[in-house]
């Protein structure tokens, strides 16, 4: 594959990277994904594919980061309704690698990246925090100002509950084999949306 000659074309080859890239991770731990194996997949080079991503973890947030702001994208042009939990959750199993990889963010991805690749992220995700929230309060009534505090709460909440809900495959494994332990089992749609909706109502005023 011919390397991009301009800078149009290296975001377009960039975009192809990043797409084709989703379902090889998609199917795959993240521990046992390496930049070798994955530009063998896509038949680049390997050094080609490193001009464009240092680091798997590199490759890894600008997955997240565009799956997020499509996801949020399309939620704010949907009309709201009474409580955010049904809204935040609608669909939310067709974006399972996004949920996966926000859950794996802090200990996984960010202690691997370069050093400008982690103040992208955290410029990035500070924007995207201060952003999210104002839709936040313009959509639930009773917020006034408290639209971050929910935003980090439900964060919080995402991070947390998606770890219960998509466990390695050994603990699906046990989970799925032995009956006692389906206080483990979490659908993520309907759990999650109750938690928000609980942490929404405690922080709204009258």
């Amino acid at each position: 594959m011919k390397r991009a000659s301009t800078e149009e074309k290296k975001q377009e080859r960039r975009s192809a990277i990043i797409e084709r890239a989703r379902a090889y991770i998609a199917t795959r731990s993240f521990e046992e994904i390496r930049l070798g194996d994955l530009a063998r997949e896509l038949d680049l080079v390997k050094g080609t594919l490193y001009l464009y991503f240092p680091t798997k973890q590199d490759l890894f947030v600008s997955i997240l980061t565009e799956d997020m702001d499509a996801w949020w994208d399309a939620l704010v042009k949907r009309r709201s309704s009474r409580f955010p939990g049904k809204d935040l959750t609608r669909n939310l199993s067709e974006h399972q690698l996004m949920i996966r990889l926000l859950a794996s963010l802090h200990m996984t991805i960010e202690p691997g990246l370069t050093p400008e690749g982690l103040r992208r992220v955290k410029t990035w995700f500070r924007d995207f925090a201060l952003r999210a929230s104002q839709d936040l309060e313009e959509r639930y009534p009773g917020l006034d100002g408290r639209g971050l505090k929910l935003l980090m709460g439900i964060y919080a909440l995402v991070v947390g509950i998606s770890q219960i809900a998509f466990p390695p495959r050994n603990v699906q494994t046990l989970l799925e084999s032995d009956a006692t332990l389906e206080v483990f089992r979490v659908e993520l749609e309907a759990f999650l949306a109750q938690s928000i909706n609980a942490l929404y109502a405690g922080m709204r005023r009258p």
